[in-house]
């Protein structure tokens, strides 16, 4: 039973990738803009979890600050304003997360376009090379020597040439 399961699962790994299809470039960009249009509409149905964080983290900021200042007056101490100025500062980005999150995602918006592009011209040169090779195979004499003029190929002149005068076992 053990080696049954052990088969299967080599199987999967070595049948995931075929499977998968990671390498298609087409798919990578469907999913790209997939995971955009996910992310335009989440962001208004998060609201009010966004809207809970944000209170429970002004909540927390505010405590924190507090209890530090109470600390200091209690102890007669002069008050220390900046280590109080981290959790202050974190509060308030938490406070305004929708837009840091929106300024953050216009800061990157030029790299996505930049690399899309990359990406593009890529493809095109990849398209290109493809296509000027399969023009060179059409053409070159030798290839129709061994492919034929209907495409099949000739088998005889192929093993002559690949093994040389060695005999053909069938």
């Amino acid at each position: 039973m053990r080696v049954f399961v052990r088969l299967i699962c080599v199987l999967v790994v070595l049948l995931l990738p075929s499977v998968a299809d990671a390498q298609i470039a087409t798919r990578i960009r469907s999913m790209h803009e997939v995971l955009e249009q996910l992310y335009d509409d989440m962001m208004p149905l998060c609201s009010r979890l966004i809207g809970v964080g944000r209170g429970i983290a002004g909540f927390a900021a505010t405590w924190y600050i507090a209890t530090r200042v109470w600390g200091h007056i209690a102890r007669a101490e002069a008050i220390d304003f900046y280590p109080l100025f981290r959790p202050f500062v974190l509060g308030f980005a938490i406070l305004i997360f929708p837009s840091v999150i929106q300024l953050i995602n216009q800061l990157m918006k030029p790299t996505v376009t930049g690399t899309a592009q990359m990406v593009k011209d890529s493809d095109a040169a990849v398209a290109q090379l493809l296509k000027m090779k399969e023009d060179a195979i059409k053409t070159t004499a030798y290839w129709q020597m061994y492919v034929g003029e209907t495409g099949r190929g000739d088998r005889d002149k192929w093993y002559k040439y690949h093994y040389g005068d060695k005999k053909k076992d069938g």
